[in-house]
Order: structure tokens, then sequence, then C-alpha cells
């Protein structure tokens, strides 16, 4: 279902930041816009046929909502009709999400909407599909959230960044309620680390349902054999 821009951790830029798409007609889904998530966007020509994009955010760390800015002052300016706004932002409030595309110079309802949501409030989005976000555990500095992606075809867990799959999520996918489940998943694996271990994934899922489990936001030491040999699969950058 989803397309990714970039799949790299924070600082493996190589794979670039970690971000993801999907297109239904001239509407665009995006989760998450970090640092040099615009320029690849733009180099790519991903907005062509595009009239709004939909953007949902997970967190606001740099490489999640770095460029966010740039994508929603471009689309205002230069793409499309001039100086209407083609951005719908959408995440709970206590992200801090307005606060960030304020200071940045976006003004909701000029350049962009907001949606604030609460946690675990169902929101459609693109019609026929809706987005679903759920607490989860990364940093003690930020409020965080995974997201539930649901349409007729398809349930969709994508984790966000965070450190542990909550058990209500971990029932679900051994029950195989979602048909593909993206997971935030590095190879450093020391206690107190904010991101999930390979290591660590790999006592949590059953073997039966690992078919369903893609590792996305990479971190440089990621050996994706290693995830293969285990039966997950791993995302791949479209460009």
């Amino acid at each position: 279902m989803l397309k990714f821009i970039g799949s790299g951790s924070a600082f493996n830029t190589k794979l670039s930041n970690n971000s993801s798409y999907y297109k239904e007609g001239n509407q665009m889904l995006l989760i998450d816009c970090g640092s040099n998530i615009f320029q690849r966007i733009k180099e790519n020509n991903l907005l062509e046929g595009i009239e709004h994009i939909h953007v949902l955010v997970t967190h606001t760390h740099a490489d999640h909502v770095g460029s966010l800015a740039d994508l929603i002052l471009y689309t205002y300016y230069s793409h499309g009709e001039f100086a209407k706004p083609k951005v719908t932002v959408y995440s709970p409030f206590d992200t801090g999400f307005s606060e960030i595309l304020r200071l940045n110079g976006c003004t909701n309802t000029i350049h962009h909407n907001e949606h604030s949501i609460g946690g675990s409030h169902m929101v459609e989005v693109i019609e026929g599909l809706h987005v679903v976000f759920h607490r989860n555990n990364h940093v003690d500095e930020l409020f965080s959230y995974g997201i539930e992606l649901i349409s007729h075809n398809n349930r969709v867990w994508y984790s966000g960044d965070s450190s542990s799959i909550d058990d209500k999520r971990l029932m679900l996918i051994h029950q195989e309620y979602y048909d593909i489940v993206y997971v935030d998943t590095c190879k450093a694996d020391y206690e107190g680390n904010v991101h999930l271990s390979l290591n660590k994934l790999d006592k949590l899922i059953y073997n039966d349902v690992r078919n369903i489990v893609w590792c996305m936001h990479l971190d440089e030491g990621f050996i994706r054999e290693e995830a293969f040999a285990l039966g997950f699969n791993v995302v791949v950058n479209e460009f």
C-alpha cells in the first residue's frame, strides 16, 4: 500500500529520513516530512497531478517534520493554483505540530489547514481511507504516535518511531488483523534504546505472521540479510 521516499533513521542519511506515501487520484497521503524529504519529493516529481496532500505527523523530531514547512509553502506559492492551501496536516494536538509550523511561517487556514485529532479517534483522510493515531513509546521529551490506516481493501499498522509494540497491537498482529505492519527496527540493541531493535522484534513476533511485517527507519548498522533470515521483510526506497 505504502511507497517509501526514505527509510533511514535520523542519522542514516544514506537512506534519507523515514517517510512514506500513498496516492489516490489527485490526492496524496504523506506520512511525515523530515529534513530531506521535500527535496526528494520535488526532485522526483511526486506532486505531478496532485491537487491536495494529506500529511500525517507521528511526532516532531526534525527527521519527521524538518521540511514540512517547505512543502506547505512550496505548494502554496509554486504548485497548482497560486496562493491556495493544498496541504492538510493531521496529528494529535499534543505533538505540538501546530506551533512548529507557526514558528516556520506557516499560518493555519492561509498556507495550509490543520486537523488536530485526539488519540484513538478515527478520521477519514481520503475517501475510503481512515486513520487512527495511537500513543507509543519513543522519547520522554515528545509525544509520539503510531498510525492505523484502514481502507476497504487493507488494514495497516505503521509504528512511527517506537521502542516497543504495545500489547493490543501485538495481539492484533498475531491474529492477522492487519494486512501489513511497518515497524521501526534498528540493529542497535541496548538498554534504554528509544527504537526497537531487530533482536527485540525477533522475540515479540510469532514466526507464522512475520511475512506481513516490514522493517523501516533503519539505522546505519542494520543488515537486511539478518532480517530476511528471521522471516521479516525490509522496506526499500522507491528512488
